[in-house]
């Protein structure tokens, strides 16, 4: 295949002055103040997942900002696009590494994130993983992987505690539910998952049948109609944007009216494209994610600095988890001290930062790679979009059940 990088290639260098501090974060060293840090952005910019992939365009654009700003790193971020295909997550790091970024953000898609992984193990340059979230990003024994994101289980371990929680709380629960979802790395592994922690959770709540779909389909008419056949009256679903459109418009054209529309570790709720293409009928489903927290004490900040660049947009869990990222590398190139690879690899190594935007615990990487105290919200689509419903700690709305009739809203 050739060079995937042409014109959805754009190169952004930060430029400007200020040095700041945040918790967990070092100042960066006046030794090194005017060396540039070279980072490579691997997202899908076009094809089937680009709503979410220029979404994290927009958080690696402003993380960089928000790091010269703040903490006097400047980086010099270019962008590379895997349209969409996971095998070009490994062409697209190639030629980033080729081009001198010394650390590598990226690649949303799993299978993707796993095929840049070969080619980052391969020079030896550190990849942070800011969203995807198959086991086997960080269980096949990759060196240079540090990814924020939770694994596919964790998500569904902490997502099925916080359903049973849910199911305990209102009156007339649903008894069975049919779980619809993608037949790609990202799906089977999140398929698996809920298998698995569905029993060690004790959720009160029969699956009915598990319905797998592939990615690329344009109609999910007979999926639809299979959950539906099946009796169940809750929906689990595993997607991505589109298809989580395209499945709630199903359910409007069948009549089907589930109580509940959950989904563990999937888009949906959570994008803006979603209530711009469902408008009403976005309302009510519920989603596990990793979110932002919005008493964050720079959280009000960086949200006016979001929509000052990008009016037509929200931040979401997206755009949130590539700014965090960006401040994960930013804090490891200033303890440091440096944009060698090798230097940058083991101040990842020994990271214990505090979030800056995003809900979790303090980041670390375990031995694998893996963020050990990573954590999920809960979200409900509300007036138009998602409200934070859990943890209470944060939440900025109650839960609403059952779910409204599509045909009386």
């Amino acid at each position: 295949m050739g060079n995937i990088l042409g014109k959805d290639l754009t190169r952004r260098t930060v430029l400007g002055s200020g040095m700041g501090l945040a918790a967990g974060l070092m100042p960066w060293h006046a030794s090194a103040a005017s060396r540039t840090v070279k980072v490579g952005s691997i997202m899908p910019s076009s094809g089937v997942l680009a709503f979410p992939g220029q979404a994290c365009v927009r958080g690696i654009n402003l993380g960089a900002k928000f790091a010269k700003e703040r903490f006097g790193v400047e980086m010099e971020i270019v962008h590379a696009d895997t349209q969409s295909k996971p095998e070009n997550g490994r062409i697209a790091a190639d030629n980033l590494i080729r081009q001198g970024c010394t650390v590598l953000i990226g690649a949303w898609d799993s299978g993707a994130t796993i095929s840049a992984l070969q080619a980052a193990e391969a020079a030896k340059v550190p990849m942070v993983v800011h969203i995807a979230s198959a086991t086997q990003v960080t269980s096949q024994g990759f060196t240079q992987v540090f990814r924020f994101y939770p694994t596919s289980l964790t998500i569904v371990r902490q997502s099925l505690l916080e359903l049973k929680a849910i199911l305990s709380s209102v009156e007339n629960p649903p008894k069975s539910a049919a779980v619809l979802h993608l037949n790609n790395t990202m799906g089977q592994s999140t398929a698996a998952s809920i298998d698995q922690a569905w029993k060690e959770v004790d959720v009160p709540l029969k699956i009915a049948e598990y319905i797998p779909y592939d990615e690329k389909a344009r109609d999910l008419s007979v999926e639809v109609a299979k959950a539906k056949a099946s009796g169940a009256d809750a929906l689990v679903s595993v997607t991505r944007v589109n298809d989580a459109i395209m499945i709630t418009r199903e359910c409007i054209k069948q009549g089907w009216n589930p109580k509940l529309i959950f989904s563990p570790n999937s888009n949906g709720v959570q994008d803006k494209a979603y209530y711009n293409a469902l408008g009403k009928y976005g309302d009510g489903a519920i989603l596990s994610t990793v979110w932002y927290n919005p008493k964050a004490p720079d959280t009000a900040t960086i949200i006016k600095s979001f929509e000052a660049s990008y009016p037509n947009e929200w931040l979401d869990a997206n755009s949130g988890c590539a700014f965090e990222a960006v401040q994960i590398v930013a804090d490891a190139v200033i303890r440091a001290n440096s944009s060698v690879s090798s230097e940058i690899h083991a101040a990842l190594r020994k990271t214990d930062l505090n979030p800056v935007l995003m809900y979790s615990g303090k980041i670390k990487f375990d031995e694998n790679g893996q963020n050990i105290n990573s954590a999920v919200t809960m979200l409900q689509g509300q007036g138009g979009m998602p409200k934070v419903i859990s943890p209470r700690a944060i939440a900025d709305a109650s839960l609403q059940y059952p779910l409204k009739p599509f045909e009386v809203r």
